[in-house]
């Protein structure tokens, strides 16, 4: 008998030095019935231990944390007729041969305060615990000195079958330079996209020329539009109504959906802050963990406002981020959700840089407006010019003008609001007035020059008061001067 522990204490000891390589091999392979049921392995992540527990205290304080970062393995084992105790004390024997020093060691009623209470098991394992939290048997452990590893166990029983719920962390700091940020590439729009994905990419999907991925992950969902209005949330969801403090903003949009296999949410954090505060991108909001919300559907509606889908179970471990750099009052955004389930985590990537409409791209984009008028019930026109502080539209305005005209050619039984907008300079009744005139001369030069029904068209103005840009600077508001067009379902005047 005495030497086959010793066979089970030498397997044991293998196995923990394995375990901190992110490998799986069998534990106590000397009991034939035990099973592995999870496996969950995290490269950089953050774990805490319990590192204390006193069940006579209030629940609020009755436990102590010890936080370590590194390459993290959950296990979770099934033994059949085998005692817990026997399991940790072969554990315990183990460790001490493996170099391993006992910090926190509990059982049966040190464990717990009641019998049916198995607080202890659910604060101490990654795992659900289920029923095998009978004759409980605790150990936090570290290896060396600064440490260099660490390693809690949860061993406990139900009916004739004992559950050990391991977690090993090989410790070391979390390696960044794994992700690059090149503004350069990005002015340029050189594309990143790898040559040969370690997985098979979205068709037609790209990384930005802003941002390389991190390395291994693969592209799950799209999208690229040269031109949008896009909202980025700037703080965590309200508990009861699921919105978030917004900043919206228009110019060209990039959404990526990554998958990135077997690492942590922090790890991939820290190096997407870390390329992006090397070129000189400041943060405008930033929550981890908690800081997101306490509550799924909190997290899960942060996630969503970025997500092309949505975030589904990748909730758990949330990390978000908002970026920004302002060059020659051109600001590119960058945000960014975090979230891990199984020990895979998924990222859903926003890039939008604030960029005045290209004048001339307007004329064949027709097509995209009755688009926009499909899915929002209203377009932005730009390319309609007016002479200062006039209601006089200048020529350079017809292929603008082309345009609302082709819109109106394709779709017949189509009615429009013709909205004017400006900028808040000057006083607002002026332009508002002003906005209103400018609106009934695209409308007269509608029906006059392209033909169109008098009865489809209806001008209105809304001055200063539906901005879709600051106004603190010039690119803000050009944005602000246009020319809406909204679909009119009334036929009343």
């Amino acid at each position: 008998m005495k030497n086959n522990i010793i066979k089970v204490l030498l397997i044991c000891t293998t196995y923990l030095c394995c375990a901190f390589n992110l490998q799986a091999k069998p534990l106590l392979t000397a009991y034939p019935d035990a099973k592995l049921g999870k496996k969950v392995t995290l490269a950089g992540e953050e774990t805490q231990f319990v590192s204390a527990f006193n069940p006579a205290l209030k629940k609020s304080q009755q436990f102590e944390y010890k936080t370590f970062v590194g390459d993290v393995s959950h296990f979770s084992y099934q033994i059949k007729n085998v005692a817990s105790l026997k399991v940790m004390e072969n554990y315990k024997n183990a460790l001490n041969d493996a170099g391993f020093k006992v910090l926190y060691t509990c059982s049966l009623n040190d464990c717990y305060e009641k019998r049916e209470d198995k607080l202890l098991a659910e604060e101490s394992s990654y795992f659900n615990v289920s029923s095998y939290y009978g004759q409980p048997h605790y150990i936090y452990a570290t290896k060396g000195d600064l440490p260099e590893a660490a390693i809690s166990l949860f061993v406990g029983q139900y009916k004739n079958m004992t559950q050990a719920l391991l977690t090993t962390v090989n410790i070391k700091e979390i390696e960044t330079g794994l992700i690059k940020a090149d503004f350069e590439a990005f002015k340029k729009k050189v594309s990143n996209k790898i040559k040969k994905p370690t997985h098979e990419d979205l068709k037609g999907s790209a990384d930005h020329p802003l941002l390389s991925r991190y390395p291994g992950s693969y592209i799950e969902d799209y999208q690229n539009v040269d031109y949008e209005e896009f909202s980025i949330p700037i703080g965590k969801s309200d508990k009861k109504t699921s919105t978030s403090p917004m900043l919206d903003v228009t110019g060209d949009l990039t959404r990526i959906t990554y998958i990135a296999n077997k690492v942590s949410t922090l790890k991939i954090y820290h190096n997407y802050v870390s390329a992006l505060t090397k070129e000189g991108f400041e943060t405008v909001f930033s929550c981890q963990k908690n800081e997101c919300g306490t509550k799924r559907k909190e997290i899960q509606a942060l996630g969503d406002k970025l997500a092309i889908k949505s975030v589904y179970n990748y909730f758990r471990e949330p990390r978000y981020q908002v970026m920004k750099n302002t060059v020659n009052e051109q600001t590119t955004y960058v945000a960014f959700f975090i979230g891990n389930y199984n020990g895979d985590s998924r990222i859903q990537l926003v890039v939008a840089r604030t960029e005045p409409l290209v004048t001339g791209l307007i004329k064949t984009n027709s097509d995209k407006v009755l688009e926009q008028l499909e899915q929002k019930g209203k377009a932005s026109i730009y390319g309609v010019l007016f002479d200062y502080d006039k209601a006089t539209i200048k020529a350079e305005s017809k292929e603008a003008l082309d345009v609302i005209a082709q819109v109106m050619e394709k779709n017949k039984k189509l009615s429009l609001y013709v909205v004017g907008h400006t900028d808040d300079k000057g006083s607002p009744d002026y332009n508002l007035k002003l906005s209103k005139r400018r609106a009934d001369a695209v409308v007269n030069a509608l029906i006059a020059d392209y033909g169109v029904a008098k009865v489809r068209l209806l001008a209105q103005g809304a001055g200063p008061y539906s901005p879709v840009a600051t106004n603190k600077n010039d690119l803000g508001r050009e944005l602000n001067r246009r020319v809406e067009l909204v679909e009119r379902l009334s036929s009343s005047k």
